[in-house]
């Protein structure tokens, strides 16, 4: 996997992508100064078929977003069993990003398929939520709320795998927020959702089944 040179996929094209994704669609409707100040920090990388993306046990700060192509997610090294696949325009990653640990799964462009392009953002870039010297209150917002149900997607599909799991009442007690939206207050609860979410993700893949 490499990083594209500049002017290898022109600025067009790699708006087309990301408009698939929900995060990256709603700050080109409302402040394209947002995506170029997102997209001047981030990694825009290619993976030709069979590349490995991520190997188990690395640790980076990034949340990874498929724009093309197919990934593979193995059960371990390269070569071994496939136990699921990313389409375009899902996020991965999150989990390893929000709690700082190694990777927990490697993955590579499908060796059948074609070439991959992928974004890869910055996490440092979010992390504090109050400085606002790059990024406006509604872009921090956004990132958030991805974040927020990327993880709870999960779950709900682990929790539709395993109902029983005691988990599963962990989940339950979250706080959901109810004050008034668009505010920072709801973004603190955003990030003390994400956190308690990836707490909660992180003990089910060591106890309970695996995705």
């Amino acid at each position: 996997m490499r990083d594209v040179a500049k002017g290898e996929i022109p600025p067009e094209s790699v708006q087309r992508m990301v408009q698939g994704i929900p995060f990256f669609n709603e700050i080109i409707r409302t402040d394209t100064q947002q995506l170029d100040a997102i997209m001047t920090r981030s990694r825009l990388l290619h993976a030709d078929a069979g590349d490995v993306v991520i190997r188990r046990g690395d640790t980076d700060p990034y949340l990874y977003f498929l724009l093309k192509g197919q990934l593979d997610v193995l059960a371990g090294e390269p070569g071994s069993t496939v136990i699921n696949t990313i389409s375009p325009g899902q996020p991965f990653g999150t989990l390893a990003m929000l709690r700082a640990m190694p990777r927990s799964a490697t993955i590579v462009a499908d060796p059948k398929g074609k070439a991959a392009v992928l974004l890869a953002v910055d996490y440092n870039l979010f992390k504090d939520i109050d400085d606002s010297s790059l990024f406006t209150l509604p872009t921090r917002l956004s990132f958030y709320r991805m974040v927020v149900n990327d993880i709870r997607w999960t779950l709900e599909m682990n929790k539709k795998a395993d109902p029983g799991n005691a988990l599963v009442a962990s989940m339950r007690k979250l706080p959901l927020y109810t004050g008034g939206r668009g505010t920072r207050d709801e973004l603190v609860s955003l990030r003390e959702q994400a956190n308690g979410l990836a707490e909660i993700l992180c003990a089910w893949n060591e106890s309970g089944p695996r995705r």
